[in-house]
């Protein structure tokens, strides 16, 4: 079942993008600065096509109305522009509850090309920056899910690794789709599908090619790497990586077994357990997206 389209993004330059290639105008709407407590984080973006379309979030929903339609505004005038709203604003039926006031971008001025380059590097794993409103908006390529295993578990990671913007690249016997592949020996492992920002997380029940894809992954840099299975199936699986010669500081990246303690029973609840704890350890990783203004518009 395919899934409907989602009313939030975080990444929303490929929506802006595909407005573009339909011949309409469009705003990139960024918060560019804070004061005091802001529901989202500066660099947040909502993109805005010239229809009323929207994607993304900047104050958690108390002022998107007004930013999409001052957006349209921006669109119709074809001018960059800033502005305060909330505390300090020169808008006193915009209040937020937060108490805050947030000094919001819009650029209407953006190039294809420009747009095009941060897109191209995400799909690429790099890093990229977009200059807007005097900042550099930080973009790192997606956080990547890549699984290994079989049965219903790794059809709900999928599912909801998709929900949360993850994106997934799974290796198995039972499941097919573009970005399923499959699984019946540690060869068929690409090692090269894990990088400094991907997650491995490997969901077996028979765990015989564990230590074989285990090895493997070890040589890569990813930022976290789980398998399933009770306390004494991880002791066994640390024990036959230490016969082939894998040093304890390798030992103690592989968390077993996965997933936030929940009390999950069921197939969707275990796979919201890794889910979530994939999550907590990306985000320790996360640079803030702004950085210092620069004079080039990619880094």
């Amino acid at each position: 079942m395919e899934l409907p389209k989602p009313i939030y993004r975080d990444f929303v330059l490929e929506e802006l993008a595909a407005w573009r290639e339909k011949g309409l105008k469009t705003a990139l709407v960024t918060l560019v600065a804070t004061t005091g407590t802001s529901p989202r984080p500066v660099g947040s973006q909502l993109a805005v096509c010239e229809t009323g379309e929207s994607l993304g979030l900047i104050t958690g929903g108390c002022a998107e109305a007004a930013l999409v339609r001052d957006a349209l505004d921006a669109i119709k005038r074809g001018e960059n522009h800033s502005e305060l709203y909330g505390a300090g604003s020169r808008f006193k039926d915009i209040v937020l509850p937060c108490g805050s006031g947030l000094t919001i971008h819009f650029d209407v001025k953006l190039s294809d090309a420009d747009i095009a380059g941060v897109i191209a590097a995400r799909r690429a794993r790099q890093i990229s920056t977009l200059l807007t409103g005097g900042y550099n908006r930080r973009y790192l390529p997606a956080c990547r899910l890549v699984c290994a295993g079989r049965g219903p578990i790794v059809e709900a990671l999928s599912q909801m690794a998709e929900l949360v913007e993850i994106e997934s690249v799974i290796y198995s016997p039972d499941m097919k789709g573009v970005n399923c592949h499959p699984l019946t020996s540690a060869d068929d492992f690409d090692v090269t599908t894990l990088d400094r920002f991907s997650a491995l997380v490997l969901v077996f029940h028979d765990h015989g090619l564990e230590p074989d894809i285990l090895h493997k992954a070890l040589s890569a840099d990813s930022f976290f790497m789980g398998a399933l299975g009770s306390r004494k199936a991880q002791n066994a699986r640390l024990e036959t990586l230490v016969t082939r010669g894998v040093v304890e500081n390798d030992l103690v990246r592989i968390h077993g077994p996965v997933g936030l303690d929940i009390g999950a029973a069921t197939p969707p609840e275990i796979a919201l357990s890794i889910v979530s704890q994939v999550v907590s350890e990306w985000r320790k990783i996360v640079v803030p997206v702004y950085s210092r203004p620069s004079n080039s518009r990619h880094a």
